[in-house]
């Protein structure tokens, strides 16, 4: 259902760390691995060591967020279809989405104030797409970072994707 799946890893990975913001809409991350791997990073891992647990009201956020996913497998389905429409049509439209597999698609532009702009003009539009530059990303792969759910219709992507087309020509991006 995640990163190992999608790469047919199974059996094969010793430590594997996780979101819960993107993947399951709630916050926080996870390591998975054996009991000594988690004992020592209990007991040595500095972010661990000056952390705090989750509130109950975001356990249960991610534990019903994976009940659903457990229940309603067709939404993982969904959305790789949502991802492959959307990342297809940037990419049509001229746009750089790089070689992301997941569906986090970046939209490289350069240079950080392009992507900034770009993030505004998008939103003035109505779609939300961060704009992220140095140091997060290299100076020279400023990008707009979008993000595609299996509830997502192909109706709102092709809103976001007609917006991509209008602010993208306006700011001579493609």
């Amino acid at each position: 259902r995640g990163t190992i799946d999608h790469f047919g890893l199974h059996g094969r990975v010793d430590v594997q760390v996780g979101t819960l913001s993107k993947a399951i809409g709630a916050l926080g991350g996870y390591v998975a691995g054996n009991r000594n791997l988690i004992e020592f990073l209990q007991h040595r891992g500095r972010p661990f060591l000056f952390s705090t647990s989750h509130p109950p009201s975001v356990t249960a956020t991610c534990l019903a967020a994976l009940d659903i996913l457990m229940e309603e497998p067709e939404r993982i389905d969904q959305l790789w279809q949502n991802t492959k429409f959307f990342k297809d049509g940037l990419e049509r439209l001229g746009f750089n989405t790089g070689a992301s597999e997941s569906p986090i698609t970046p939209v490289i532009v350069g240079e950080a104030p392009k992507a900034m702009k770009l993030s505004d003009r998008l939103f003035e539009e109505g779609v939300f797409a961060q704009g992220i530059g140095f140091p997060t990303v290299a100076r020279d792969r400023a990008r707009v970072r979008t993000i595609v759910t299996a509830t997502h219709t192909r109706t709102d992507l092709q809103f976001a994707l007609d917006a991509f087309a209008k602010v993208g020509r306006e700011l001579a991006l493609i």
